[in-house]
């Protein structure tokens, strides 16, 4: 396995003589002519990515990966910006063969939150993905594949196994057909609204879903399951779960409906809307938490079509 310590200082001081020697803008050329390649860093609020332009200088094959995991080493240049890894937390090497690179962490991976390591992942991954013989990436920490939240080996990853907000531009629309989830009248069951949406390419389908799903029905007899004051803080799906951050507004009492049926009205409109399996809701970050009247928020929602009592088709 090739160390990643030994690369780190040959890293920072090769990027800072590119960047000195080029002319300005030229610093950041892409490893394919023509096109951009970027390291990934975590934004200000901590909840999505931002990257930062990084010269792969025509670097191919483990070359090219050294400079990559270096550059996660390093750290953001920007001081808005994070780093994926906290400092506690390091890359004890990695193995690259038959396109396959698998890069090993020490024990302290294991502890990072859901929310950071997975945008920890997705960071590197993407990095990874850029260079044209690397075909898959797979996370070890101490030898040992990492797993997801359900107990499962992650195993092979690309660019797209993760969906999640970055955008910060509304570049174009996208249209989609999803069937949203609210209460009845009584707040004890789900009704099933069928929409018609165009939503941001900057963002996934699941923000989008959850989004109106805080707008609240438009279908007579539907009634809202989230208190519209609740803020998203961010979504990211990876591994076929949804993972939902959502504000404090999000518990207020406000809505006269069964805790069951506001959590499964979020579980139930993703999983039939989007390609997740599972929903893992927290709030302000926190999942080790009661919602309403003892629902602990500690593990991931599968879909419950018991609280379905009819649908209503939208047509407007």
């Amino acid at each position: 396995m090739k160390s990643l310590k030994a690369f780190a200082e040959k890293f920072i001081s090769l990027a800072l003589l590119v960047c000195i020697v080029l002319p300005f803008g030229a610093c950041g050329s892409s490893q394919e002519s023509g096109k951009s390649t970027y390291a990934y860093f975590i934004d200000e609020d901590g909840d999505s990515l931002e990257s930062e332009k990084l010269d792969m200088q025509g670097l191919a094959g483990e070359e090219a990966i050294s400079l990559v995991l270096d550059a996660v080493l390093a750290g953001p240049v920007s001081e808005k910006h994070t780093a994926l890894l906290p400092k506690e937390t390091e890359a004890l090497g990695y193995t690259f063969k038959d396109g396959l690179v698998t890069v090993d962490f020490n024990e302290n991976y294991s502890s990072l939150t859901r929310t950071r390591e997975v945008l920890a992942r997705a960071g590197i991954v993407r990095m990874l993905m850029q260079i044209k013989e690397v075909n898959g990436v797979v996370f070890t920490v101490k030898g040992k594949p990492i797993k997801n939240s359900k107990g499962d080996e992650i195993g092979v990853m690309t660019a797209d196994t993760f969906i999640e907000d970055t955008g910060r531009q509304i570049n174009n629309y996208q249209h989609a057909s999803i069937n949203l989830y609210f209460a009845t009248e009584n707040g004890k069951g789900l009704r099933k609204e069928s929409r018609s949406i165009y939503y941001s390419a900057s963002m996934p389908l699941e923000w989008a879903v959850v989004e109106r799903l805080i707008a609240g029905p438009k279908s007579r007899g539907n009634y809202a399951v989230i208190p519209v004051n609740t803020h998203i803080i961010s979504v990211v799906s990876s591994d076929g779960v949804c993972y939902v951050n959502l504000d404090e507004a999000f518990r207020s009492k406000v809505l006269a409906v069964d805790e069951r049926v506001t959590i499964y009205a979020i579980v139930n409109s993703l999983i039939e809307d989007c390609n997740v399996n599972a929903v893992q809701i927290s709030i302000a970050g926190e999942t080790d938490v009661d919602f309403g009247n003892g629902i602990r928020l500690n593990q991931p929602f599968t879909a419950d079509p018991s609280l379905v009592v009819e649908q209503v088709e939208e047509k407007g």
